[in-house]
């Protein structure tokens, strides 16, 4: 018999966010490897591209395994509307992946359009 646990991730630690002003702005400034597709989430009327902390040492596992993830920068946009493809223009292109299902993407969602609104009141 095999057990099956299920371990929900508790908390997502996100070091450093950079806002950009439409999702194409964000697509047209992402750093790729040649011939690399950019994927990008969305959920909550946001688009976005985190990049994971590397789990490359003991410290770093020890928190993964109590639930916590680092991201160490956050890449976002509005997108009110899902769409399957962003094009900059003259640019690269990249695929949007429906994470609205996700609890926890979609709570990220959530405080990055938080993030989006008080960018707006300042």
């Amino acid at each position: 018999m095999v057990t099956i646990t299920y371990s929900p991730i508790k908390e997502v630690v996100i070091m450093e966010y950079i806002k950009y002003s439409s999702p194409e702005e964000l697509v047209k400034n992402m750093i790729l490897s040649p011939g690399q597709p950019a994927v990008l989430y969305w959920a909550e009327g946001v688009v976005f591209y985190p990049i994971p902390l590397v789990p490359n040492n003991e410290r770093i596992v020890d928190e993964l395994l109590k639930g916590r993830i680092f991201w160490s920068v956050v890449s976002f946009a509005a997108m009110p509307s899902y769409s399957t493809m962003i094009a900059a223009e003259k640019g690269p292109e990249a695929l949007v992946i429906n994470v609205s299902r996700s609890r926890v993407l979609s709570e990220v969602a959530r405080w990055l359009g938080e993030q989006l609104k008080e960018n707006q009141q300042s």
